[in-house]
């Protein structure tokens, strides 16, 4: 089990590895370490911050059918035109695209209107489009929103069961990187400014405990490795403790994630 402390990602870096690494984000000469960095912040900053400025997109539960829920996406400031959807499930290494020819009706939600140049057909014209996600604890799903011109972008991510605890004003959450939770973020909220933390976690047995500090806005990132040498699957439980609060969140990792 292995924690690294968090990075600042710059939406130019965002977009620099994106066009540097694609899929490629794993390269054979990088560590795990180096890994998990990259791919936590690239995690970190698909959203607000890498969206094109006065712009946002946000993603609504439209229907839900059993363990699948059908979500929509819905913009605002998006300049009229032609967009392609692109989304990054944790299956994949990088983003990739997903749908051409998306336009917005008057509400600013995505649909394929079914003329000339755009997604869908004729004789069902402006369609919206419904993304069908049948989620694990903890697994994010980023969409993003991309002009023709690649002037305007706009991005935003969603958690459909998140792992989250809570404890008095402080929280802490975890959001898995990959799909067998080999990487997991890990982050705490509510914590006073720069205020000493203890961080507790038990991974199958293996026991880790640091002391760190949050922000100066009461924050704390971190990334886990939680495998323990010799087993394929487990549990972990992370505990963020301070003077005030403990909150904790617990996780399965491995085969049967």
């Amino acid at each position: 089990m292995l924690y690294i402390e968090s990075m600042e990602v710059s939406e130019k870096l965002v977009w620099l590895a994106f066009a540097l690494f694609g899929s490629q984000l794993f390269a054979q000469e990088q560590s795990a370490q180096e890994a998990a960095k990259k791919l936590a912040g690239l995690d970190r900053a698909w959203g607000q911050a890498a969206s094109t400025p006065n712009t946002s997109l946000e993603i609504r539960e439209a229907s839900r059918t059993g363990p699948v829920i059908r979500y929509r996406l819905y913009t605002k400031g998006l300049p009229s035109g032609i967009y392609t959807m692109v989304s990054w499930p944790v299956t994949q290494r990088g983003p990739s695209e997903s749908l051409r020819g998306i336009t917005f009706d008057r509400a600013g939600m995505a649909i394929c209107a079914g003329t000339p140049g755009t997604c869908g057909v004729a004789e069902n014209p402006n369609d919206p489009i419904d993304i069908p996600i049948n989620a694990v604890p903890g697994e994010p799903f980023r969409f993003g929103l991309i002009s023709a011109d690649g002037a305007t972008k706009v991005f935003a991510r969603i958690i459909p069961k998140p792992l989250h605890g809570e404890d008095g004003p402080c929280s802490v959450s975890a959001t898995l990187l990959t799909p067998g939770a080999e990487m997991v973020s890990i982050e705490g909220k509510g914590f006073g400014p720069d205020e000493e933390i203890l961080l507790d976690s038990d991974s199958a047995g293996e026991v880790l405990r640091q002391k760190v500090k949050s922000t100066s806005a009461g924050g704390y990132n971190s990334f886990i490795l939680p495998f323990k040498k010799g087993l394929t699957q487990g549990m972990s439980k992370v505990a963020l403790k301070s003077k005030t609060c403990a909150p904790s969140v617990s996780f399965h990792w491995g085969k049967g994630n």
